[in-house]
Parts: structure tokens; C-alpha cells; sequence
């Protein structure tokens, strides 16, 4: 890392900078003085919760990004924001600058940093400081981390725990993933990108599943569960590692650690286990068993079967910290979900509009199934952005047989994340409709947000079901829906 600092050994920071900084990484919740930094793609989710998070400890803040229209809202907590990437955007008082895995190395801003001596270090460099010195809680896995770790955290704070969180998407009620808290657990979800876990070093790690998922860091499934497998072995002998039952890979990764390790999933022999499962439009209910013992009963506000297993991951985390099983039970059932996953946006004209963060094929086919159960009999309509050329290639397949359960499917460009500009002979959001298509779903031959939005606009008719799909922006042709909606509701 630049400078030789706050590298994955959490080295200390260079001397005569960032004291002020260096005290409040180790004791943030209680500092004296008032640290600044500058965040560099402070819009990002992650980033976001930590502006949140170090705003509440007290910390003196300046971020930039591309665009900042949707984190606005912080200038009002005196955070001095830049739109653009320049040198100038450091200000003088900055004593550590953080960046995202979203930028590239050549930025102006950590250019700047460099000249001037200033410590720099990358997101989850930073979480692993943050928490190096608390209980920390990972939640790992290729699909559910952002859910998990906010149901856990919800269950931790009505229990008093106060927990601190770090997490990539922002709940329901809230602006960010982000909470300070004081206690002395943190939990942060953990993202195998760049073997960014490798950071932590939790005292309890949760692996929620293991798929190929991130083209653009790892060449093979053996390299990336050589990099859970690492992951894992961060908990110490002391320690707990709760692994999906069902998983292959997951258990593999956890065939030799030497810490204690406990699986949940819906089969009895999991050492948690989801028992007797029923459904209401979607939302389910079960019994929470731990090692053939009866706990308590949930029942779920947020809908798909998926969620089973994160609510019972999240149960085991909160039972191995002492919370009794009924207020388990009570915190779960009243967990409203986060922002992007399986949101419901509202009616417009009579039709369900549904957002969601769905990229990788078993997400979508989960969502589809969830939106199903939420609606029955209703026909649905699915826009799906594709999310990275490189996983849309990988997965070509694989996707267009995850898109079959809706009446309409509309594939829109690919979002193009950390990817440079096309290439002849690069996958097509073409060539998956065409996928697609071929196994008798309908779909229309367009693929700009423009052109889907006109379409759906003439199309759509009463009682249909809208959901949007992609960890891009997608999500804005329910925000037009939505808008409009407002306004017609103003101007009646």
C-alpha cells in the first residue's frame, strides 16, 4: 500500500502523520480530538456507511465521487463534498485519505496524497483497523452478506449490544449500511472482491455459500475457495465459522480449520436447522432448531425462500452472543428488509412495482420465485441489467435459464462496473435475449432504458407485476414510475 501504511498487517501509520487519526482508528468511539478524513468514491454503498459511521464517532469529513446526487444529504452533516476527481478536493486539514475499489490507481486525488505524505488506504484496509481491536463479526458468502449482516445487527441492537455495521446496501428506514455504535461488537459484511476479507480478522464469520461470481479477480473456482479458505482460517481456534449446510464449496473450505465450526440449512442434520416451513404470499415461517433442539418460531416480514437461510444465519450469530431465542424471534420478524432487495416500490396504474439487486443467476431465479409467491397469478414483467461484461459471459447460460420464470423479459445494456469501454466480439445484452427468447419467454428486441421505459409505459396494463433486476441503475425506471406517481398524487 502507498506508503508503506495501514496494509493488510495493519502496520502503524507513517510517523509524524495522522495522529490524530491513529488514536481515534484505535479508540473511535471515545477520541478527544477531531480526526479528518477524505473518501474518495464516497457515493459507493460501502463508503457510504462509513461516512455514517465515522460521522458518528466524531470524525471531520471531505469526500468526492463522479456523481454525488445521492449522497447530497451529507453536506448538511458538514461533510465538504467534490463532484469530479482532483487534486484540489484534499483539503488542507486532511490527515488520511480513503478510497474505494472503484478507483483507479492513477487518481488525481491519491496522487495528491502521495506528495504530501498523507497515509492512504483502500475500504475494507480500513475496516480491518477500525474493528482490530473489538469483537469482530464477518458475514461472508456470494449471495445474501448485505441481508445477513442487517438482520444481525437488528437483533444485536434491540438486544442492547449497541453493535457498530458496516453493510454494502442500506436497510429499510435508513439512509446507509452504516451505524456507529459503541458496543463492543462490530459487524461488517464481507466481500471476497479481491480477497478484501483478508483483512478482518473476525472472531466469528459467517460463510453464506460459495459461487464463481467476481471474473474479474479470480481464473478459477479453486482460486476462490483458496481465498475463503483463508478467510476462514482468520478466526481463531477460539472462535466460531457458521457455513451453509448445502454448499459444496463451503464445505470443503471449512474441512480442516481448528476453531469451532456449526452449519445451518434446512436439512435436520445442520447443526441449525429450518424446520416446518410455510409461506404466506411469500413471507415464510419456521421453526429454528439448533442441534435437534427447538428454539422459537419466526416468521418473516420480507419475502423469498432465500431468506430462510439468512434469517437463520443471522439467529445463530445473535444466539452465539448471548440473545435469547424469543427476542431473536421477536427482532426477526420485524426486520422491513433493505433498499434494492425485493422492494416493493408501490402500485402505478395498477401495476406491482418491484426493485432488486439480482445479478448472478441464482439470485435472479430466487427473486423471480419470491415475486411469484408474492403476487400469484399475476403476469410479470422483468427488466434485467446485466452487471459486468466479464460475469455476463461466464454466465451467459446460466442467466438466460434464470430469466424463464416471467410472462416478459427485457435484457438492458450491460452495466459496465470497473470495465473499460466495448471491444469487438465482447457478449452482448443481445446475445443473452436471444438466450432467452429461444426458450419460448418473450422478448423484446430493445435494450436502451429510453426505449424499455416507452415500451412499458404502452404495455403494461392492470394487475401486471414490474421488477426490475441488476446491482447496476436499473432501479431508476421504477424511481421514473414512482416520481410520476408522486406527482400525480400532488397535483389531485
Amino acid at each position: 500500500m502507498k506508503n508503506g501504511v495501514f496494509c493488510g498487517d495493519q502496520t502503524t501509520l507513517a510517523a509524524g502523520h495522522g495522529s490524530k487519526c491513529q488514536r481515534a482508528l484505535l479508540h473511535p468511539w471515545s477520541h478527544s480530538d477531531t480526526p479528518g478524513a477524505h473518501l474518495v468514491g464516497i457515493a459507493g454503498a460501502g463508503m457510504r456507511a462509513l461516512a455514517d459511521v465515522l460521522l458518528g464517532w466524531g470524525w471531520k469529513l471531505s469526500g468526492s465521487d463522479l456523481a454525488i446526487g445521492s449522497v447530497r444529504e451529507l453536506a448538511r452533516d458538514g461533510v465538504r463534498l467534490s463532484e469530479g476527481h482532483a487534486a484540489e478536493n484534499l483539503p488542507p486539514e486532511t490527515e488520511l485519505v480513503v478510497y474505494s475499489d472503484a478507483i483507479a490507481a492513477g487518481n488525481p486525488e491519491l496522487h495528491r496524497a502521495d506528495e504530501l505524505g498523507i497515509p492512504t488506504c483502500s475500504y475494507f484496509e480500513m475496516l480491518g483497523r477500525l474493528s482490530s481491536d473489538k469483537e469482530c463479526l464477518a458475514v461472508a458468502g456470494t449471495h445474501g452478506k448485505s441481508t445477513v449482516t442487517a438482520m444481525a445487527a437488528e437483533v444485536l441492537v434491540e438486544a442492547g449490544w449497541d453493535p457498530t455495521m458496516f453493510c454494502g446496501a442500506a436497510p429499510m428506514g435508513r439512509r446507509s449500511g452504516g451505524r456507529a455504535g459503541s458496543g463492543e461488537l462490530v459487524l461488517v459484511e464481507a466481500c471476497e472482491y479481491r480477497a478484501n476479507f483478508l483483512h478482518l480478522r473476525p472472531s466469528l464469520a459467517v460463510i453464506l455459500g460459495i459461487e464463481p461470481d467476481h471474473f474479474d479477480c479470480y481464473d478459477s473456482p479453486n482460486e476462490l475457495e483458496h481465498a475463503f479458505a483463508r478467510f476462514a482460517r482468520m478466526v481463531p481456534r477460539r472462535g466460531l465459522v457458521l457455513a451453509r449446510h448445502d454448499c459444496a464449496a463451503t464445505r470443503r473450505v471449512i474441512g480442516e480449520l481448528s476453531c469451532r465450526v456449526e452449519t445451518f440449512g434446512t436439512d435436520a442434520a445442520a447443526d441449525w436447522s429450518a424446520r416446518n416451513l410455510a409461506h404466506r404470499r411469500g413471507r415464510y415461517g419456521f421453526e429454528v432448531r439448533h442441534q435437534g433442539r427447538y428454539l422459537c418460531d419466526v416468521k418473516l416480514r420480507v419475502p423469498g425462500r432465500h431468506n430462510v437461510l439468512n434469517a437463520l444465519a443471522a439467529a445463530a450469530l445473535a444466539w452465539e452472543n448471548d440473545v435469547p431465542a424469543e427476542r431473536i424471534a421477536r427482532s426477526l420478524g420485524r426486520f422491513r428488509g433493505l433498499h434494492r432487495r425485493l422492494e416493493v416500490r408501490g402500485s402505478f396504474a395498477g401495476v406491482l412495482l418491484v426493485d432488486d439487486y439480482a445479478h448472478h443467476p441464482t439470485e435472479v431465479a430466487a427473486s423471480l420465485a419470491a415475486v411469484r409467491r408474492m403476487a400469484p397469478g399475476r403476469p410479470v414483467w422483468c427488466v434485467f441489467q446485466p452487471h459486468q461484461v466479464s460475469r455476463t459471459e461466464h454466465l451467459l447460460d446460466e442467466l438466460a435459464e434464470s430469466l424463464q420464470n416471467a410472462e416478459v423479459v427485457l435484457v438492458a445494456e450491460i452495466f459496465r462496473a470497473r470495465e473499460g469501454p466495448p471491444h469487438d466480439g465482447e457478449v452482448t445484452a443481445a446475445d443473452l435475449a436471444r438466450l432467452v427468447r429461444a426458450r419460448g419467454v418473450e422478448v423484446p428486441s430493445l435494450h436502451a432504458v429510453e426505449e424499455i421505459t416507452r415500451l412499458l409505459e404502452i404495455r403494461l396494463a392492470p394487475g401486471d407485476v414490474l421488477i426490475t433486476m441488476g446491482a447496476g441503475d436499473i432501479g431508476k425506471i421504477c424511481d421514473g414510475f414512482d416520481n410520476r406517481l408522486r406527482a400525480d398524487r400532488a397535483a389531485g
